[in-house]
């Protein structure tokens, strides 16, 4: 189980998993290329025997064609020596071994039906003999081996038939036009040709074991037909059609139509592949070939390639796991030496290296690293201690700002008030404040670019310095000068503060305000008639900018129910993982809900802040959020 679990069995299965693939690949690849090397020469092959077998068939056919042309010249020159013409017809079965009968057939000028038929002489097994001519019941100038050429005037081959009452059996015939001197055609000279000499031609075809060959005529009709085929279709159209199967019905179509060439098709879950040419006569001949017959040859090829393939292999895995261990032995003292140095023993033995390698430099490496980890952990200790203290004084500052942010929210007659500030860091830079003196309710809520301590002690001055602005009857005007004034003294770092102050008299409604860069109040109306809106103020610059800059107030008439919505940007900028921020329209479609009118104060910025919250999905914060909500 160790050894399975261990870096270097990892690295020898990784190996052969790689060269298995490798081989794999290169196999597959390798049987491909050959698989089509081999089917093209199977395809060379076999037509190569379909030429040499159409030509042997072709030879003894001319011969057959060109003995009938000379006796059919003879026959010319002694065309009214009766005697002489019923010899030639025995000296052309005589002469052609592959001639089964011969006769000679002259019209009269006046009518076809008028003829001189020669005796009609056949084979049998042990002679020649001889047929007289059959008038009465044998209309020879009906049929094609006469009507054919003696009406066009060319030599012909018969589609093949079977000779009931002749020879018994299948056959075909070539029948040459006699003429004239004038080369009017006057008769007609025929050879007949059993068609069995040519099915046993066909049988002998082998370019492969059990290669099959099939020869039909013109017209398509069998003259060798081979098992693919139905055996009761003397057609080949018709046979190829109830095999259902496109591509013989494709292979009939381009034989009978005389094309060159080879397809490939399934039948009874057998593949094939067939080459096909014609005769000069207009018939065609096929030879058809199995994948297994052609393919035998691969599979000793594939047998060959897959025990190279395992024997390969094994050499590979035997030859790394030896070498492979012996490399990686240092690796499993690094680890217990690494172990050790985990336990707190720094001086652990690390494994002596002699090659000039990765593993010279992973000694170095820990060599150096047991040398400095001990400054390490000290510098460690030193920096946890000042984290620790600076933690803790920033929760310290944090409940100091915290505390001087009001929290006591009153109940008075004239108006409600709540408020929350949430800093982004463990402190924050905004502000919130009110307070009622004489019938008054002032209140302002800032927000101090920048986070953490710096903002948190601008955010304090700004507090002290409105509290001191408190005691003076000043408009809203310049109490926000002052703020301004105190905060660009000493600001090196240029520090600014968006801020919104008001004051409200709770017995007139009547509210002056001054807006220095904040984010635009929202004013909900008492009429539940009337949307919530944002409420337009003058444009003035931020706190801290320029120290003389002249701030406008403005004044607002409050009816009574009128609540008002002051926030931050850490509200309407708050951004989901996607950076989408919950912006404007979102904070004022939330605020415009009937079931949101229906809060008291408190309600109301629980409501947004948990808005937000669920907007952004809880992630942490980017900026401080700090709502205020003040109802008349």
């Amino acid at each position: 189980m160790v050894f399975n679990k261990s870096f270097s069995s990892r690295l020898i299965k990784r190996i052969i998993l790689i060269v298995f693939i490798v081989f794999i690949v290169m196999n597959i690849g390798l049987s491909v290329i050959l698989g089509e090397l081999l089917f093209k020469e199977a395809t060379m092959t076999a037509e190569n025997a379909l030429q040499a077998s159409v030509n042997a068939i072709e030879k003894n056919l001319d011969n057959i064609e060109s003995l009938t042309q000379n006796y059919a010249f003879i026959a010319t020159d002694h065309i009214n020596d009766t005697s002489f013409l019923k010899t030639l017809s025995k000296k052309i079965v005589k002469q052609n071994p592959y001639i089964y009968g011969s006769a000679i057939v002259l019209a009269s000028n006046s009518s076809h039906k008028d003829v001189f038929f020669a005796p009609y002489y056949y084979k049998d097994s042990t002679d020649i003999i001889k047929i007289e001519r059959m008038e009465s019941n044998t209309d020879y100038w009906l049929s094609d081996w006469y009507c054919i050429p003696f009406l066009s005037g060319e030599a012909s081959w018969s589609e093949p038939y079977f000779d009931e009452g002749g020879g018994d059996f299948w056959m075909t015939t070539y029948s040459y036009p006699i003429k004239d001197k004038c080369g009017k055609v006057i008769g007609i000279i025929f050879a007949d040709v059993a068609i069995s000499w040519l099915k046993e031609e066909a049988r002998k075809i082998q370019p492969y074991k059990h290669c099959i060959a099939t020869i039909i005529s013109k017209e398509g009709r069998f003259i060798a037909a081979n098992e693919i085929f139905q055996r009761d279709c003397q057609n080949m159209k018709e046979a190829a059609q109830k095999t259902g199967n496109k591509e013989i019905i494709k292979l009939a179509d381009l034989m009978i139509s005389g094309k060159t060439g080879n397809i490939s098709f399934s039948k009874d879950g057998k593949k094939y592949n067939t080459v096909y040419g014609p005769f000069k006569n207009g018939w065609s001949m096929s030879i058809t070939c199995g994948y297994p017959e052609i393919f035998s040859d691969m599979y000793l090829l594939y047998i060959t390639l897959l025990f190279n393939t395992v024997f390969g292999i094994l050499i590979i895995y035997f030859v790394c796991k030896k070498n492979i261990k012996r490399i990686t032995q240092p690796l499993t003292e690094f680890s217990v030496s690494a172990m050790n140095m985990a336990k707190g023993n720094f001086k652990a033995r690390l494994p002596e290296i002699k090659s000039e390698d990765e593993m010279l430099r992973l000694h170095n490496s820990l060599n150096y690293m047991q040398k400095t980890i001990g400054t390490y952990i000290t510098e460690l200790k030193t920096t946890t201690r000042n984290n620790e203290r600076m933690e803790s004084e920033l929760n310290i500052a944090r409940n100091i700002q915290l505390a001087m942010l009001p929290k006591d929210f009153p109940k008075h007659e004239h108006c409600n008030i709540h408020a929350l500030m949430v800093p982004a860091k463990e402190v924050g830079g905004d502000l919130y404040d009110f307070i009622i003196i004489n019938d008054y309710l002032y209140f302002s809520i800032g927000d101090v670019s920048g986070k953490g301590v710096p903002a948190s002690l601008l955010m304090a001055i700004i507090l002290s310095v409105q509290r001191f602005l408190y005691k003076f009857d000043f408009p809203m005007k310049k109490r926000i000068e002052l703020i301004n004034q105190s905060m660009t003294l000493n600001n090196a770092t240029a520090m600014f503060c968006t801020f919104f102050g008001g004051r409200i008299n709770l017995k007139t409604k009547k509210m002056e305000y001054c807006n220095a860069g904040h984010n635009a109040i929202i004013v909900i109306p008492p009429d539940p008639q009337e949307k919530p809106y944002f409420h337009d103020a003058k444009p003035n610059l931020a706190l801290g900018l320029f120290e003389d800059f002249g701030y406008e107030d403005q004044t607002l008439d409050l009816a009574p129910g009128t609540r008002l919505v002051l926030y931050t940007d850490g509200v309407d900028e708050a951004e989901t993982v996607k950076k989408e921020q919950f912006g404007d329209d979102r904070l004022l479609e939330v605020v415009s809900t009937d079931e949101f009118r229906q809060l008291d104060t408190e309600g109301m910025v629980n409501a947004i802040y948990a808005s937000v919250k669920d907007f952004t999905r809880n992630i942490e914060a980017n900026d401080d959020i700090t709502l205020l909500v003040v109802e008349i």
